[in-house]
């Protein structure tokens, strides 16, 4: 009793999403699971209108993340930004997608300074606001099955900290753990997924 007492109380105090993440592994395959991201039209850090349009026809990854997150973010954005250049280092320029958990704060040039610091590639990776605390909400949790929960201080805000592989068609077929630092099983794995076609 004492043991389960004891991970409840961890979980009620990790915030920003640890919960969500507990036994993950690097990879899980969630091809057969059905879940298709549905059509979006968002703002970019250029301020700019970014959406599925622009990623139709293309695989693509995706995330979720804030700028004044003080905690998971500090490790997953760094792993992201590290997925990045190891996929450009094989050849493959991969779309990468992260949409803010906290539209409120993150404008477009925050999410632009944000960018240039985390060495996003300003060609390949949209990092996107301009939608309401309701939208990103049913967004996250119709859209990729995961919860989402905002709240005015920094680690009240909780989102997930997976990594999305979507396939040409909006279906998710990997979801990976950003929180993985060991990339090697990863990048293998979106290799062999889309390296033929990329």
């Amino acid at each position: 009793m004492k043991a389960l007492m004891s991970v409840l109380l961890l979980v009620l105090l990790s915030g920003c999403s640890w919960m969500y993440e507990l036994g993950q592994g690097s990879e899980y395959d969630v091809s057969d699971a059905g879940i298709t991201v549905p059509e979006f039209t968002f703002v970019n850090q250029e301020n700019q209108s970014f959406g599925t349009a622009d990623l139709d026809g293309n695989y693509w990854l995706a995330n979720f993340a804030f700028t004044n997150c003080t905690t998971v973010c500090l490790t997953m954005m760094p792993n992201m930004s590290h997925l990045q250049d190891s996929l450009q280092e094989e050849g493959v320029n991969l779309p990468f997608v992260t949409f803010t958990a906290d539209p409120i704060k993150d404008t477009p040039e925050q999410l632009n300074q944000y960018a240039a610091n985390i060495g996003a590639s300003a060609e390949q990776w949209a990092f996107l606001t301009g939608y309401e605390i309701e939208e990103i909400s049913t967004f996250s949790q119709e859209g990729f099955k995961v919860p989402y929960q905002y709240g005015e201080q920094p680690e009240d805000i909780i989102h997930s900290t997976s990594f999305y592989l979507i396939d040409e068609d909006g279906l998710m077929i990997r979801k990976f753990n950003g929180m993985q630092m060991n990339q090697e099983d990863m990048i293998k794995d979106i290799l062999n997924e889309v390296g033929e076609d990329s």
